[in-house]
């Protein structure tokens, strides 16, 4: 039987009388998000005040490339809620195909963008925040951030991503104009610790070799900025329900789309390098410095071999 919006997900250290408290209290959660303009301004910010010092207090994971693991990334109550919501639209009639993820089988999403719902209004209040984007951003860029901050917003790719089990998707970097990547973990079901480190996204090394960093978790976010070895992907073992969020240039974005229609990708894809490049001069990286003979070796290193910045192993 399937979950709904009535089924809150419980840790599974969560047992007896503890489990009845966290199943009322999660329950009513899930109804938490005020409907009135006042209490809906004063709950937008105890969640962005929230949100902010989970950034503060989240180190930089520097292996295989600088990323943020954040657990309860949320407050209960809008995890709540954004969780509910998940499971409505998974279970519509409204989720259409997701097709980038490998050409061997179809996911399903449900689109966001333009999203009404309380909780999916609130969320974007949070993540449209210059405090907060600024927060992620000066985690992995070396300089001007409130410039970059200013020039970057949410993508139109802001949804729900169910993808079922015995699934993979194929090793990639994300496009240039993307500057900070988000997969926020929202399992129907608890999870046992090994699947969680599982059906998290995983980010390769230089080598391709798989680092198991992120772990997916209720109430959990992996981050990372696009770049030259910014390897990533994910292998299911269940049933696996995330939202992906983007910040992106809208400038740059029409700038990469226009290089597209004009200059197809095709091999030796230098235009994602290229591209990439210049990027990262403007806003370079905390992780690459500001040397160029450093930025020249990525370039020269990267692997991409395949459209939508694919790395296919046996190519």
């Amino acid at each position: 039987m399937r979950g709904t919006g009535d089924t809150p997900i419980l840790s599974p250290d969560v047992k007896g009388p503890d489990m009845a408290n966290e199943l009322t209290m999660q329950t009513a959660n899930a109804q938490a998000v005020p409907e009135d303009p006042g209490s809906r301004e004063a709950f937008v910010e105890r969640c962005r005040l929230y949100v902010l010092d989970r950034i503060e207090q989240q180190p930089v994971g520097e292996t295989p490339f600088y990323h943020l693991f954040i657990d309860q990334v949320f407050p209960p109550d809008l995890y709540a809620a954004l969780r509910t919501y998940m499971l409505d639209c998974k279970y519509g009639s409204e989720t259409t195909d997701r097709l980038q993820d490998n050409p061997g089988f179809v996911n399903r999403r449900f689109n966001l963008f333009e999203s009404q719902h309380p909780a999916i209004q609130v969320f974007r209040a949070i993540f449209a925040d210059a405090e907060v984007k600024q927060a992620f951003l000066r985690k992995f860029y070396l300089r001007d951030i409130d410039t970059l901050a200013d020039a970057v917003e949410i993508h139109v790719e802001f949804e729900y991503f169910f993808t079922q089990a015995g699934r993979f998707q194929n090793i990639h970097v994300d496009i240039p104009p993307k500057y900070l990547s988000f997969v926020f973990y929202i399992p129907e079901h608890p999870v046992p610790e090994e699947e969680e480190k599982h059906n998290a996204t995983i980010l390769y090394d230089k080598d391709l070799n798989p680092h198991y960093n992120a772990r997916f978790r209720a109430n959990s976010v992996c981050v990372f900025a696009p770049h030259f070895y910014s390897y990533h992907g994910f292998a299911s073992t269940i049933d696996r329900d995330v939202l992906v969020l983007f910040y992106v240039s809208p400038e740059e974005l029409r700038g990469w789309q226009q290089l597209q229609r004009e200059h197809p990708e095709a091999p030796p894809f230098d235009g994602i390098r290229d591209v990439t490049a210049a990027k990262l001069r403007r806003f370079p990286l905390i992780e690459y410095g500001s040397s160029e003979n450093r930025l020249l070796s990525e370039r020269e290193g990267c692997r991409i071999n395949a459209r939508q910045g694919r790395v296919i192993r046996d190519v």
